[in-house]
Parts: structure tokens; C-alpha cells; sequence
């Protein structure tokens, strides 16, 4: 499957926008096609995660970190509409196009 993902921070500090294509095996998940593309672009794609009772949980994108003092988290987007599912079991389709948006809660 070939899935369009980009990032975007446009919250705090210096904003940034990146996009790139990922080409991941059918039936991956989203986890799984975020690891593709910090492994070829790791200077703008890499990602931290921490284990929660929901599954993995993302709290950084490139160096850029979700704080619960400000409230701020990476939330991610499917054709504008936030995901239901975690990153650790949501499965894109051909063609998608993900986004990870720096927002406030």
C-alpha cells in the first residue's frame, strides 16, 4: 500500500510542515508505516512512543513533544477527521492520506 503522511506543527515554537509517500506492506498499521517513514527520512520523521493500556501512544514527532501542562498532543487526522482508533492498530487503505497535527486539548 503507498500512504501519503505528513506532519504539521503550526502550535509552538518553530512550525514545521513535512510530507512524504510511504510505501508499507498491506495490512499494516499506522505505527508500521510511521516507522517506514522515520527510517528513510529519520532527520524529519522520527518518533517517540510510550506503552499505554490502550496500546503505543505517540508523544513526539520530530523532537517536537505533546505536554500535559500546556495540553498539547499529536492528534492524527484521516481526511480531516481525527482517527478512532490508536496508531498501534489503525489500518490505512491505498491512497490515504494521514496527518499528524500538533494541537491543543
Amino acid at each position: 500500500i503507498q500512504v501519503h503522511y505528513s506532519i504539521t506543527n503550526e502550535l509552538r515554537g518553530k512550525h514545521f510542515h513535512y510530507s512524504t509517500n510511504v510505501t508499507a506492506p498491506s495490512g499494516s498499521t499506522l505505527l508500521q508505516v510511521m516507522e517506514v517513514a522515520a527510517e528513510e527520512k529519520p532527520d524529519i520523521f522520527s518518533f517517540q512512543t510510550e506503552q499505554t493500556s490502550w496500546g503505543p501512544y505517540v508523544t513526539s514527532i520530530h523532537g517536537l513533544a505533546g505536554n500535559t501542562d500546556d495540553r498539547t498532543y499529536w492528534q492524527f487526522l484521516s481526511a480531516g477527521n481525527a482517527l478512532e482508533e490508536g496508531v498501534g492498530t489503525y489500518k490505512p487503505h491505498d491512497g490515504e492520506h494521514i496527518e499528524a497535527v500538533f494541537s491543543t486539548y
